[in-house]
């Protein structure tokens, strides 16, 4: 009867701490979901912006290039002889 005592205990406590470890994955989870789905929408407006800073920039670099004042400091561009 002691034998068959101890069994049952193991297995009642054994079972209790696989439900306890499966809680706790299950919340860690769902954590690291909703983080990520975060994560992916900050990514996506990150890349909008980019996007649009994109063009403004290349807008900027042809303004400033074309520019009097830069011109007179930095010149020209030089083209290479092409062989």
């Amino acid at each position: 009867m002691d034998t068959f005592f101890q069994m049952h205990t193991f297995f009642l406590i054994s079972s209790v701490g696989f439900i306890i470890i499966f809680i706790l994955a299950a919340i860690f989870l769902f954590y690291l979901i909703t983080t990520i789905y975060s994560l992916r929408r900050i990514v996506l407006k990150i890349e909008k912006g980019i996007s649009k800073i994109e063009g403004t920039t290349k807008d900027l670099l042809e303004d400033m290039r074309d520019n009097v004042i830069f011109k007179f400091l930095f010149g020209k561009r030089r083209r290479r002889k092409e062989e």
